[in-house]
């Protein structure tokens, strides 16, 4: 589908990563946008939030480490400026909230997105039991169909026409055996009348 160039800025992750640093709702909300747009590749998204807020770790994570060991961050030539500039507590906090954002989001969208398979699993198993029920009455309704007619065709075979000997009335008779229509006398039906 084809979306204009408006929604494409929107939805792209450095905007995203803005709005979730500046305003985190409308940064959750464009995440959720994105889901609904793109179709392809729904948990590339939410698993390169987790990793970019792994990456805004890093430098407290080295500080821990260094401060664990207890070693000299001075011997080692730019280490203590890197580690100071990107070990701000916003940039901590903001990692730490990307990474909570993108795990939750990957939890429900799993949990959706099983739900999903399922229901149009359910959907398509009650869609073809129902299309095998109906196929089921149609066969059932053709052979209750053939049968009568097979009925009707055996009646026509055995049906002759006599006439009455009281009234002298011609009459239809299904088998050799009936009752005249308009004076109701015996009727028979004999292969050859003259004998």
């Amino acid at each position: 589908m084809k979306y204009n160039t408006c929604t494409k800025v929107l939805c792209s992750l450095p905007i995203i990563l803005l709005f979730l640093y500046f305003i985190p709702f409308v940064g959750v909300c464009l995440i959720l946008f994105r889901l609904f747009i793109y179709k392809n590749n729904k948990q590339y998204t939410l698993i390169c939030l987790i990793v970019i807020g792994l990456l805004l770790l890093i430098p407290d994570l080295i500080l821990r480490v260094v401060n664990l060991f207890k070693i000299n961050i001075e011997t080692i030539p730019h280490l203590e400026i890197i580690i100071t500039t990107l070990n701000h507590e916003k940039l901590v906090g903001y990692g730490k909230f990307i990474i909570i954002v993108g795990i939750i989001l990957l939890i429900i969208y799993t949990i959706i997105s099983t739900i999903m398979k399922k229901v149009a699993s359910t959907g398509r198993i009650f869609l073809f039991s129902s299309m095998m029920m109906q196929q089921n009455k149609m066969v059932e309704i053709s052979k209750q169909n053939d049968m009568e007619m097979k009925i009707k065709r055996e009646k026509a075979k055995n049906t002759h026409v006599v006439y009455c000997p009281n009234c002298g009335a011609d009459n239809i008779l299904s088998g050799n055996v009936g009752m005249c229509k308009y004076c109701r006398s015996k009727l028979e039906y004999k292969e050859n009348p003259l004998a």
